[in-house]
């Protein structure tokens, strides 16, 4: 009986064991996330966002925003990883090209929203998709979530409003 007992003493320490966390997402040199939100009859900020892997940010306001012209930022690897983890577990990749107005997967739609264009680019692979902001449906749900972590992860609304949200500039 005991002989028994032994043998399952080395199982017991695989299934009992410490956990050994999972290494962090890899992010490839060549990445780059972009995200350029358009105009609207209402008159919504129209801005670009480029990050790149090494967390350089570049933002250029263009109309309605607190800070016109080009500011150079940059973000922490965890915030690259974690939009990369938003891009990969919408299937960012194998998106169609639009959702909107001459697009698909919208159920229906807002108007007088903006386009908002993202791009990703890395590893060799690259994929632009245009969204429009008032198209309401599932894949959309998602692509604004997208959006708005892009929007987080650099602390846009300091440059759109000009009020920070307590993170460094």
């Amino acid at each position: 009986m005991l002989s028994r007992v032994l043998r399952l003493v080395p199982l017991l320490g695989l299934l009992c064991g410490p956990a050994v966390a999972a290494p962090p997402l890899p992010i490839p040199d060549d990445l780059i996330i972009s995200m350029q939100r358009g105009n609207c009859e209402g008159g919504c900020p129209v801005y670009r966002i480029v990050i790149f892997a090494n967390g350089d940010v570049i933002w250029q306001g263009r109309a309605r925003v607190a800070r016109l012209g080009v500011v150079l930022s940059t973000i922490e690897r965890d915030q690259i990883r974690a939009l990369l983890e938003g891009l990969e577990s919408a299937d960012y990749l194998h998106l169609e090209n639009i959702y909107g107005f001459r697009g698909n997967g919208c159920t229906s739609q807002k108007p007088d929203m903006p386009m908002v264009i993202t791009s990703l680019a890395m590893g060799g692979l690259a994929k632009i998709l245009s969204h429009h902001d008032g198209c309401v449906g599932e894949v959309s749900e998602k692509l604004t979530a997208i959006e708005d972590s892009i929007d987080k992860a650099v602390n846009a609304e300091r440059w759109i409003t000009g009020k920070s949200s307590g993170k460094k500039q």
